[in-house]
């Protein structure tokens, strides 16, 4: 049908117009790449318990931690390891795509310049998500993270993206002596494993 055609209708034409451009921006937020989660491990301590449940359905995590004493100066430390397959299907050497260190007081300042994660942690972290505290000191309590998940617009899947190739998040969390700055107490360590897709 020619939508130029001076034969067609004028609420015709209109119409057609309406379901073309409906049709592009239905394409346009369209995601082709989406992290599916594979599994989680947790190794925590007495002082700091950490209880990670996967929810398949929605291909998310969520956790609840109980922190039983209250931590002068938590810091998170990442890593983003790649474990990528060769063409024979054998495992190649692991790749460190991020590492990084920081205390969670300063992660909101932090994660301002790591653009890429800031709509991840604005998932995590927003209030109908989470009770997370941020805070130095983290004050002894229950805190839960209701949705972890790398949502489908966040645009470094699409250059992470690699066929058959897993992806390792570790994470740890210590406890920084307040009175030296430099000893560091291990309070809870973690593992997500996931991998990417591509469905368009």
């Amino acid at each position: 049908m020619d939508i130029c055609d001076p034969t067609m209708g004028l609420f015709s034409r209109h119409m057609l117009r309406l379901c073309l451009v409906s049709a592009m921006l239905h394409l346009a937020v369209q995601y082709c790449y989406v992290m599916k989660i594979l599994g989680q491990r947790v190794w925590d301590t007495p002082k700091y318990e950490l209880h990670m449940i996967l929810h398949e359905k929605n291909n998310s995590l969520s956790s609840v931690t109980i922190v039983h004493e209250d931590v002068q100066i938590p810091l998170w430390h990442l890593t983003i390891m790649q474990h990528p397959r060769g063409r024979s299907g054998r495992v190649e050497t692991a790749r460190t795509l991020y590492n990084s260190t920081t205390k969670t007081c300063e992660f909101f300042k932090y994660i301002k310049r790591v653009r890429v994660f800031n709509n991840v942690a604005q998932l995590m972290l927003s209030s109908g998500s989470s009770n997370l505290s941020l805070d130095c000191p983290l004050k002894a309590g229950v805190y839960a993270l209701n949705v972890i998940q790398v949502p489908p617009d966040t645009g470094l899947l699409k250059f992470m993206y690699h066929p058959n190739t897993i992806y390792t998040l570790h994470g740890t969390v210590y406890s920084l002596s307040p009175k030296d700055g430099v000893t560091k107490t291990r309070l809870c360590r973690y593992e997500v494993n996931g991998t990417i897709f591509k469905t368009c």
